[in-house]
C-alpha cells in the first residue's frame, strides 16, 4: 500500500544560483523505504548504471557495531537527492507560504515523501517501470528496436523455463509503451552506455512476457527486485550507503540482543498490529535517526557530480596525523572513557598511541625520523605504517617472517615457548595470562623494543654521517633504516632467540642478547655502497634477496656479500 512519510526540515541555498538543499532527520529503517542505492555492478551482458561501488561488508559490520554503542555519533549527514522534479514525489511546504526559491536565510517546513509500495508489482513490472524512467531522459529510446541478438543469448541461459515459440502480437498490447514518465535516472554516463543498459532491461522485459505465469521470481539473469526498485525510489543516496547499511544492521543486531523482544511482539499483535508490521515495528524503535541533507535536483548529472566531488575532492586524515592528534591531544583522564569506543569503531588507539610515543619521545631511537603527519616535518622519514609494523610485532609477537621464506613466525614461536619463562612479566598483576601482561600498553615489551633497537643503531648503525649506508635516518639512501632491512633484523632476532631458547628476563639483557646474535656479524655490514640507484628498496623481489642475504650469511659470517648481490633479482632455490 502506498503510502506518505513527513518530516520537519530546513530549506536554505548556499547561493543565489545553487539548487536548494534540505536539512532532516530519519530513522534508517524508514529511509530504506524511499532511499535508492544506485550500485554499479556487472551483470551477465555489460554493467548497470548505478555510481555507488558494491557495499563492503566488512564496513557495514564496523558501522554497525560502532553505533551499537548508543553514545556514538556520526555527524556527517548522508547525501541524497531527488529522483524527479520537486513536487512529484518529494515536496517541501515552507510553514510560511512563500516561493522556495527566495533569498531568505533558510526556510521551516515539512518535508512531504510519497513512497510507492512494490510489493504487488512483479519483476516484469518493476523492470518495466525502469526502462520507462530511462526513455525519459535519453530521446529516442522508446522508438529504439527491440535487441533481437541479446534476447537470442540470454534465452540459450533459460533452462529451467520453456519459452513461447510464436512471437508476440505486437498489437495485443504485451509490447505497448505507455507515456513515459518524466524520471531521471542515477548516473552520468554515454549515451551509448544508458541505451545498452535500455537493451538489457529490454530483452529481459521480453523474455518475462514470454515466461508469463511460469516465472514468479525475485531476480532474472542477473536484475533483481531490490535493484530495480533503487531506480524506483523517490530519493537517491549519492553519498553514505555504509552508514545507512551499518544503521540498518545495528538495528537488526539491537533486536537479536534484546532477551525483552518475544514480550514486546506478544504486545504488539495483542494490541491489533498486523502481523507483517510487527518487525517493521520492531525495528524502528531501535534504529538510529540518522541526518540527511537533501538536494533539491533531479539532474543526474548532479547527483553523480556531488558524488564524485565527496569520494575524490575529499582528503582524508591519515593514519598517521590522525594517531598524532589523539595521543598529543588528551589528557589520560579525557582519553579513558572513549578508548573502548574509539577501538570497538575500528580506530586502533593503543597501537598508534605506541607508535606515536616512539615517534617522538626521546628514549626511542626512532624519536624525530619517523613521519607523523604533519605538514612541516620533512620527506625523507621512516613510513608510520612500517613502524606500526615493527611495533606490531614486538607487542602482538606476531609477523616475524622472512621475506624469503615466510613458513615460521618466530615471533609466535618464540611467544608459545619462552615468554612464560621469562622473568619479566612474573611481576604483572590483574591480567589472565603471561601475554596479556607482555602486550599491555605498558607492558614489559615497550622497554624491550626501545632496548632492541638501541643496541641495533649503536651496533650497525651511524648517528653522524646521513651519508654513510648505515645511516640511522633517511631510509631512501639508508641500507640500514628501511622497511626490508629492520623488518629483517626483527625477525631473525627473534629466530635466534627460537634457535638458542632464550627467554628475556628484563629490559636490561637486551643488550647482551644482541651482542651474542651479532657476535661474528662485520659492524660494517650496511655501511657499503650497495649500488641501489635503480633499486626500489620495497620491491617484493628486493625484500626477499636481502632477507636471504642477511639470513645466509648471519650462520655463516666468514665474509660480506657481494655488494652486486643486493641488487640482483630473488630466485628461489
Amino acid at each position: 500500500m502506498n503510502h506518505t512519510r513527513q518530516y520537519p526540515a530546513l530549506l536554505f541555498r548556499q547561493s543565489p544560483e545553487a539548487p536548494p538543499l534540505v536539512l532532516l532527520s530519519a530513522s534508517a529503517i524508514e529511509l530504506n523505504e524511499w532511499v535508492g542505492i544506485p550500485q554499479k555492478t556487472s551483470i551477465t551482458d555489460g554493467e548497470t548504471l548505478g555510481f555507488q561501488r558494491d557495499d563492503n561488508p566488512e564496513r557495514v559490520d564496523q558501522i554497525a557495531k560502532f553505533y551499537g554503542e548508543s553514545r556514538n555519533v556520526i555527524h556527517n549527514p548522508l547525501l541524497c537527492a531527488i529522483r524527479q522534479a520537486q513536487g512529484v514525489d518529494v515536496t517541501f511546504t515552507p510553514a510560511v507560504a512563500g516561493p522556495i526559491d527566495s533569498q531568505s536565510d533558510a526556510l521551516t517546513g515539512v518535508l512531504t515523501i510519497n513512497v510507492k509500495d512494490w510489493s504487488s508489482s512483479s519483476l516484469l513490472d518493476l523492470i518495466r517501470e525502469v526502462r520507462q524512467a530511462i526513455e525519459a531522459r535519453v530521446a529516442g529510446l522508446a522508438g529504439r528496436s527491440t535487441p533481437d541478438a541479446l534476447i537470442a543469448k540470454l534465452r540459450a541461459q533459460i533452462e529451467d523455463f520453456p519459452l513461447a515459440t510464436d512471437e508476440p502480437d505486437a498489437d495485443s498490447g504485451e509490447y505497448s509503451l505507455p507515456e513515459a514518465e518524466q524520471a531521471a535516472e542515477e548516473a552520468l554516463f554515454e549515451e551509448s552506455h544508458v541505451a545498452d543498459f535500455w537493451d538489457a532491461l529490454k530483452a529481459r522485459e521480453e523474455l518475462l512476457i514470454r515466461l508469463g505465469r511460469q516465472f514468479s521470481g525475485s531476480d532474472f539473469l542477473g536484475f533483481s527486485r531490490s535493484a530495480m526498485e533503487a531506480y524506483l525510489k523517490p530519493v537517491v543516496l549519492v553519498d553514505g550507503q555504509h552508514r545507512l547499511l551499518g544503521a540498518l544492521k545495528a538495528a537488526q543486531d539491537a533486536m537479536g540482543a534484546d532477551a525483552d523482544v518475544i514480550g514486546r511482539i506478544t504486545d504488539l499483535v495483542a494490541q491489533g498490529t498486523p502481523r507483517e508490521e510487527v518487525n517493521h515495528q520492531l525495528l524502528t524503535e531501535r534504529a538510529r535517526h540518522l541526518p540527511i541533507s537533501l538536494l533539491l535536483d533531479h539532474h543526474p548529472g548532479e547527483h553523480v557530480f556531488q558524488f564524485v566531488v565527496v569520494n575524490q575532492k575529499a582528503t582524508p586524515v591519515r593514519p598517521a596525523l590522525l594517531a598524532t592528534i589523539i595521543s598529543t591531544s588528551l589528557s589520560e583522564s579525557e582519553l579513558e572513557p572513549i578508548s573502548d569506543r574509539l577501538e570497538n569503531a575500528g580506530v586502533p588507539l593503543k597501537s598508534s598511541r605506541a607508535i606515536s610515543f616512539f615517534a617522538r619521545h626521546a628514549s626511542s631511537p626512532f624519536a624525530g625520523r619517523v613521519a607523523r603527519g604533519l605538514s612541516d616535518e620533512g620527506s625523507d622519514l621512516l613510513p608510520w605504517t612500517v613502524l606500526g609494523q615493527l611495533v606490531a610485532m614486538f607487542r602482538d609477537l606476531s609477523g616475524a617472517r622472512f621475506y624469503h621464506d615466510s613458513k615460521m613466525d618466530y615471533a609466535d614461536n618464540w611467544k608459545r615457548r619462552q615468554l612464560e619463562r621469562s622473568k619479566l612479566i612474573e611481576a604483572a598483576q590483574g591480567v589472565s595470562t603471561p601475554y596479556e601482561a607482555w602486550r599491555d600498553p605498558d607492558g614489559p615489551w615497550k622497554d624491550v623494543f626501545i632496548a632492541f633497537w638501541s643496541a641495533v643503531r649503536d651496533t650497525l648503525g651511524n648517528q653522524s654521517n646521513p651519508d654513510s649506508g648505515n645511516y640511522w635516518g633517511k631510509p631512501r639512501t639508508s641500507n640500514l633504516f628501511n622497511k626490508p632491512s629492520l623488518t629483517t633484523l626483527a625477525t631473525d632476532f627473534f629466530a635466534y632467540l627460537v634457535e638458542t631458547r632464550q627467554t628475556i628476563d628484563s629490559p636490561d639483557v637486551v643488550q647482551a642478547l644482541v651482542e651474542d646474535w651479532l657476535v661474528d656479524v662485520d659492524k660494517n655490514y650496511f655501511a657499503r655502497d650497495w649500488k641501489l640507484a635503480s633499486v626500489k628498496k620495497d620491491a617484493t623481489g628486493t625484500r626477499k634477496q636481502w632477507s636471504k642475504v642477511w639470513y645466509v650469511y648471519r650462520h655463516d659470517p666468514k665474509m660480506l656479500p657481494r655488494v652486486a648481490t643486493y641488487s640482483t633479482l630473488y630466485k628461489d632455490s
